[in-house]
């Protein structure tokens, strides 16, 4: 059977199009995540941050304290502990370090010393330091790297979740620096690292791994071959602990799905049975829990793109429908916009089109006609691939007064959603004689009029033929006869 998903929403687009656009909206979504980083995960603070214990650091004070890493005894260390205090503050003090000549290579000597305090505060310092500026942070990749990633394999657990946190930090910056650190072996041993009985250590993987991973199919290849999809599975869990770990593996599941290549790996692991799952279990908590169902709901679309197959192991669980539709209920776009990726994938399947078409779903999507752009075009997506089923899944959309709400759409300046509208509009008219007159009811006619001057020729063409096939006069006399 032909695949009802290449059927219509690729019909403007290429399939190869249109998931290299979805893979540029993984960095937009993945921008805002890496802002919360910035706010809350990039900087370490310690214990003194928490007592609200304010050091007031100025820029001298820092350059001070760069001058006394040379120095032996305990003013070192006093010395360390000072600068990560005072990078965590802000970029100016990790200005003042590098100010200083040779501070960082200072930082970098410590941190390879026998000294197992002067270690880990060594390690602490370039954290806070690539939680800085790109130059700040492709500096500590250049100069740092392959240091932290050899400590990964120590045996002291405190400068492993350390040294794999500043390494996260580094890979969160910029594609230069997640190539440096492909280029001197991160994957293997950072993986290794997800092994370790330490919670906070595996955190800290989870984390440099879920931003190693992003934009690089060649890592994520190596990360397969590094058996992580053996070692993920343990973590699909909402166990006390365990969620912010989940956040970072779930991001992690996005970019392992979204060429495809290691589907088939993933769900011989389990890892699509315990992405629904946890959606399902999710649902009862909320908005509260977005940062764990944006990256899984992402996943579960990237999977469903895929084979009818997947699909259908999917809807296994009973509940996933009906959880989707809980989560178009959401007042997080993101989640919106994700809930209805999987939908658009899902609903190419019979089955499960003839379901949504007649359930409770088509309607809360037919409402998401009316927000912003980006879910409005999700949603388009989603009706599209269910009027490919044909005559009647058009007559039980046109029920559901779908049309109604496609004609404002026909307003927007934006040609690749006009051209899913015209689209749609058009199997609507040929499949379903009724929705003629609805349609113009509704003023669609004098859009397509006004569609017929568009300065996009396509556009433009497409909006003449459905008015000479449909609404002139003799057309619509001969249809009759």
């Amino acid at each position: 059977m032909e695949d009802h998903k290449e059927k219509y929403k690729h019909q403007t687009d290429s399939v190869e199009k249109i998931k290299e656009k979805r893979g540029q909206e993984v960095v937009s979504l993945r921008k805002e995540k890496r802002e919360k980083i910035v706010s809350s995960k990039r900087f370490r603070f310690g214990l003194e941050r928490e007592s609200g214990d304010d050091h007031g650091f100025t820029v001298e004070m820092v350059k001070e304290l760069c001058g006394k890493l040379s120095q032996s005894g305990p003013e070192r260390l006093s010395a360390l502990k000072g600068i990560r205090q005072a990078c965590a503050e802000g970029t100016s003090y990790i200005d003042a370090v590098f100010s200083v000549e040779n501070s960082l290579q200072s930082v970098v000597g410590l941190l390879t010393g026998n000294d197992a305090d002067l270690q880990l505060e060594a390690a602490w310092c370039l954290t806070n330091i690539s939680a800085g500026t790109s130059e700040h942070a492709l500096a500590v990749a250049k100069m740092a790297a392959p240091y932290l990633i050899t400590y990964l394999g120590s045996s002291n657990n405190a400068l492993q979740d350390q040294c794999a946190w500043a390494l996260g930090n580094i890979a969160g910056d910029s594609a230069e620096c997640r190539n440096l650190l492909h280029a001197q072996g991160i994957v293997a041993p950072i993986v290794n690292l997800l092994k370790s009985p330490v919670p906070a250590v595996v955190q800290s993987a989870a984390f440099a791994i879920s931003n190693i991973a992003r934009e690089s199919p060649a890592v994520t290849r190596e990360l397969v071959d590094a058996g992580i999809l053996g070692i993920l599975p343990q973590y699909m869990n909402l166990g006390k602990g365990n969620r912010d770990t989940l956040t970072e593996i779930a991001w992690t599941l996005t970019y392992l799905s979204t060429t495809g290549e290691h589907v088939p790996a993933m769900i011989e692991n389990g890892l699509l049975t315990s992405t629904v799952d946890l959606l399902v279990k999710l649902a009862n908590e909320g908005d509260k829990s977005y940062p764990i169902v944006t990256p899984l709901l992402r996943c579960l679309g990237n999977v469903c793109s895929g084979p009818d197959e997947y699909t259908e192991q999917a809807l296994e669980n009973p509940r996933l429908l009906h959880t989707l539709g809980v989560y178009l209920d959401s007042t997080v776009k993101y989640v919106v916009k994700e809930t209805l990726w999987v939908l658009s994938n899902i609903v190419g399947e019979p089955t499960v089109a003839e379901s949504v078409a007649n359930g409770p779903i088509v309607e809360k999507v037919v409402a998401k006609m009316d927000a912003g752009f980006d879910v409005r075009q999700e949603a388009l997506y989603v009706l599209n691939n269910l009027a490919c089923h044909g005559e009647e899944a058009c007559s039980c959309l046109l029920r559901h007064k779908v049309l109604q709400g496609f004609t404002p759409t026909l307003k927007t300046h934006d040609a690749d959603v006009l051209n899913l509208a015209l689209g749609f509009i058009e199997m609507m008219l040929r499949m379903c004689p009724d929705s003629v007159d609805v349609f113009d009811t509704c003023g669609g006619q004098a859009r397509l009029e006004g569609l017929e001057y568009h300065d996009n020729p396509t556009i433009a063409g497409k909006a003449h033929e459905l008015l000479q096939a449909y609404f002139l006069t003799d057309n619509n006399q001969a249809n009759v006869g």
